[in-house]
């Protein structure tokens, strides 16, 4: 079991980690989760919560993706529907593929890749998907020049069919 300690005001607040992934009105959030799943630091730390993620029944996988500009999409766009073909978290299908590229650009959109000409990033990219809801992320950097970068965070979500 995971546990947060937020100190706020002078003391601190602690938050059980099952508290943080389930909206009590909407249940569990897989965009939460995706984002989550994109900010860990380490490949241990991805493994322990993809597992934690897996005994709540959502599949989950993450890889990294980096490009130079808008002329990436389309390797970005290969990459995460590769990544979620290989992990079984989506079917070789037009149902399952065409939202998954659609949320791809919404991410892209998102985190500003795909505004700027000449941007570089290199992004986690991690996928959630529980039923027919589908969920991805993406956590990284992104620069115009290597003295000028910063971290950006990008989600999207998309209804798959059937």
């Amino acid at each position: 079991m995971f546990v947060f300690f937020l100190f706020f005001v002078g003391r601190f607040i602690v938050i059980q980690w099952g508290d943080f992934l389930i909206d009590p009105r909407e249940g569990e959030d897989l965009c939460r989760m995706a984002v989550l799943l994109a900010m860990t630091v380490d490949q241990k730390m991805e493994r322990d919560l993809i597992l934690q993620l897996q005994k709540r029944g959502i599949k989950s996988a993450a890889t990294t993706v980096a490009g130079f500009g808008i002329s990436s999409q389309s390797n970005i766009i290969r990459n995460v529907v590769n990544l979620c073909l290989n992990t079984n978290i989506i079917e070789r299908k037009r149902e399952h593929v065409h939202p998954v590229a659609h949320c791809v650009l919404e991410v892209t959109q998102s985190t500003r890749a795909s505004d700027a000409i000449g941007q570089n990033f290199c992004f986690k990219a991690a996928v959630a998907r529980k039923g027919n809801h589908f969920a991805l992320s993406f956590y990284g950097n992104l620069a115009m020049h290597e003295l000028s970068g910063h971290k950006t965070i990008g989600v999207g979500f998309q209804i798959l069919g059937d």
